[in-house]
């Protein structure tokens, strides 16, 4: 076990400054809740535009939920792949996707790094990682904890980060795991025992942040205090509700937008919405309320992508 320290009380993980949240909310939640289930969404998978990107070029692919493409200058990374049909440990039961991956995944290109942000269904997907170690080999950055359950499970490219850490993975890009407001479990007697949080690709002229899951906080501020301003930031933006039991633990699209600013962001890309119907808003009231959200803070609507599932996008 790890140390104690600012996150860490000798036994599990928790978030500083953060109010608890008490189990018992998860049991009222799952019996109280009345969601309209979500329709099918039929969707055209796209084609990756190159195998890798160019020296100075950089480029984005949404997959959709929380699975990003990134091409850095020749490298290519995805953030929480997932390409199972259910985000479970059951093939039979649990939430179950309304629309495909926007890419296929025999047309990925050669994935060099996978960049995890925790351990919930919907972000480290177990069947999606054993067939990208098989093919593709890949570097696989985890949070702390979740190391040995991925060696255990035969995967071996892997290394645990714990927040502020950082890897230098090229001549010009390093890697940081940042502070993230969440929490983590994929049983019922492992609730915060790794950690979360999320990463920022760092090069000589610009940064890439990555949320992961995350509630709204200070930790955002301090990533662009320690690691500068994000030329693009993939921020969350779905499965907020109700609010009274996720605030502290998911952004919902207003905070998505105050997380931008605080931020001082370049760019923002939505992301973690339209895919696994894991929580009580309707499938578009993401969108609906984020362009509210960018009205009200008078921002412009292209200054937070939202991208179809398969779309790329190149950014400086």
């Amino acid at each position: 076990m790890p140390r104690y320290s600012s996150h860490f009380d000798g036994r599990c993980y928790y978030n500083p400054g953060a109010p608890h949240r008490p189990r018992w909310k998860i049991a009222w939640w799952m019996l109280t809740r009345r969601p309209v289930p979500w329709k099918t969404i039929p969707i055209e998978q796209q084609k990756i535009p190159q195998q890798r990107t160019a020296q100075g070029e950089c480029s984005v692919t949404f997959i959709n939920h929380a699975t990003v493409l990134l091409q850095l200058e020749g490298w290519n990374i995805l953030t929480d792949p997932i390409w199972s049909e259910r985000a479970s440990p059951f093939s039979w039961w649990g939430p179950k996707r309304v629309c495909l991956p926007g890419v296929k995944f025999e047309d990925l290109p050669p994935i060099d790094i996978v960049l995890l942000s925790h351990n919930h269904y919907d972000h480290m997907d177990l069947a999606t990682l054993k067939r990208l170690a098989k093919e593709h080999q890949p570097m696989i950055y985890v949070s702390k904890g979740n190391q040995a359950y991925l060696e255990a499970n035969g995967i071996t490219s892997v290394k645990e980060l714990d927040w502020w850490d950082q890897e230098q993975f090229s001549l010009i890009y390093t890697l940081h795991f940042v502070p993230a407001q969440h929490f983590s479990a994929r049983g019922f007697f492992d609730h915060n025992k790794t950690l979360w949080g999320g990463f920022v690709l760092k090069g000589p002229k610009q940064s890439i942040y990555f949320a992961g899951d995350t509630g709204y906080g200070p930790h955002f501020e301090e990533i662009k205090h320690r690691l500068g301003p994000p030329a693009l930031s993939i921020l969350p933006i779905g499965a907020y509700a109700p609010r009274w039991f996720l605030k502290t633990v998911h952004l919902n699209p207003e905070e998505a937008v105050k997380a931008h600013l605080d931020l001082a962001s370049k760019q923002s890309l939505a992301m973690h919405f339209g895919t696994f119907q894991l929580t009580d808003e309707d499938f578009d009231a993401p969108l609906h309320d984020l362009e509210k959200a960018l009205k009200h803070y008078e921002l412009p609507p292209d200054c937070f992508w939202i991208l179809k599932p398969g779309e790329t996008k190149k950014f400086d």
